[in-house]
């Protein structure tokens, strides 16, 4: 899952590409400030009935990619996306139910989409008023 930044103006744009191209280490240090407050919300909505899973969500290191740049929130517990998305419930060779998912990524994600842009753009101007 991910997110593309759409609220951005030309000039705020083009203000990013200059950032990303000449201080990817302020990128690196944006990055992983929001990658964090993902995971501040994730956190609180994975069930807590399956503490290893909770506590073995994590942020990666920034790593860049060409001219992109790529931090990962997740998990390697092999039950994370049933946990995630829901599974059915079989009992013997039938299924008997299904187990709603608790979307602990998505919903985070759907609300982080609602106020990234403004974040980004609060960032951009600190950059160019020499504040960050």
């Amino acid at each position: 899952m991910g997110f593309e930044l759409e609220g951005l103006d030309i000039f705020e744009r083009m203000l990013l590409q200059r950032v990303i191209r000449e201080m990817p280490e302020k990128v690196e240090r944006k990055l992983t400030e929001l990658a964090f407050k993902y995971l501040a919300a994730v956190r609180p909505l994975t069930p807590w009935e399956t503490g290893n899973l909770r506590n073995s969500i994590q942020v990666t290191e920034v790593k860049q990619i060409g001219d992109e740049f790529v931090i990962v929130v997740g998990t390697n517990v092999h039950y994370a996306a049933h946990v995630e998305y829901g599974h059915r419930i079989k009992r013997g060779t039938e299924y008997v139910g299904f187990v709603q998912g608790f979307h602990m990524f998505e919903i985070p994600l759907k609300q982080m989409e609602e106020w990234i842009d403004q974040d980004i753009k609060r960032w951009l101007q600190d950059i160019v008023e020499g504040r960050v």
